[in-house]
């Protein structure tokens, strides 16, 4: 009998003397035989957590993924992007508009040194006041 007694040990979890007790590879302890299926399912049940966790984290990744339009980074992107497109668009119409200025008063100076010219050959010709130095003089305007 007491070799039954100092053989006993007690199971980690309803603390009981029992003479078959199973070790658990994980935690080192020992239980009995009912025990040992409670302390089992506690591991199911912590592996479903677990793997529940990671189907969570997974479904986050995938709809990231899918919806890059909701990244905030993106977001700062696309508003830097519309924003450079109206300052660029809005430069290109201030430089359109400055060239065809430019434009139109190079052409108003350029009609009234034309019309001055031609009032001026026409002078010459009703005055029938010119020579072949003032025909070269004209022709080398013109070009």
């Amino acid at each position: 009998m007491a070799t039954a007694a100092i053989n006993s040990k007690q199971c980690f979890i309803c603390g009981k003397d029992k003479a078959a007790l199973y070790p658990c590879g994980g935690c080192s302890e020992n239980f009995c035989f009912s025990d040992l299926s409670k302390h089992r399912q506690e591991h199911v049940v912590e592996l479903e957590k677990i793997v529940t966790d990671c189907d969570t984290f997974q479904q986050s990744i995938s709809e990231q993924q899918q919806d890059l339009n909701h990244r905030p980074l993106i977001n700062q992107v696309n508003e830097w992007e519309r924003d450079s497109i109206m300052k660029i668009k809005q430069t290109a119409e201030d430089c359109r508009q400055r060239l065809i200025k430019s434009t139109d008063d190079n052409i108003i100076e350029m009609k009234k040194k034309l019309n001055q010219f031609i009032a001026d050959l026409r002078k010459m010709r009703d005055d029938d006041d010119f020579n072949e130095i003032h025909l070269n003089r004209l022709r080398l305007l013109l070009i």
